[in-house]
């Protein structure tokens, strides 16, 4: 029985440590580069523009679409040149960010790759960090 207590904190406390490893991963810029749905022959990655015109709205560099992650649980969203600031968390595999929830595939230092949780569809976002 106490080998059974002994294990149950051992590996709690390992559970937390590397849920913080994650969340420390995640904090930074991290800029779009695919959008897939489940299907592999719809892969289509996005392009990027190095172009220096001007298109009617501004920038095309402004037209990307941008996470950034900050250590008090807030997010901040460029959607295509539309802000938005909301707050995250994250469970687990499960990254909430407002009121919807992702399954984390793959984290590193340099990649982050999230699916929507439950949706109709089995889209994957694929990011790499910019910062």
């Amino acid at each position: 029985m106490r080998i059974l207590l002994i294990l149950t904190l051992i590996l709690g406390i390992n559970s937390c440590k590397a849920q913080s490893i994650s969340e420390n991963k995640l904090y930074g810029k991290w800029i779009l580069v695919t959008e897939t749905d489940s299907f592999p022959d719809d892969i289509e990655p996005l392009a990027e523009n190095n172009s220096n015109s001007e298109s009617e709205s501004g920038s095309k560099a402004e037209l990307k679409t941008t996470l950034t992650f900050n250590k008090d649980k807030k997010i901040f969203i460029n959607q295509m040149g539309n802000e938005y600031d909301a707050t995250y968390k994250l469970t687990d595999s499960t990254l909430t960010i407002g009121n919807r929830n992702y399954v984390i595939v793959k984290i590193d230092k340099n990649k982050l790759i999230y699916k929507n949780k439950g949706g109709l569809f089995d889209k994957h976002y694929e990011y790499k960090k910019v910062e």
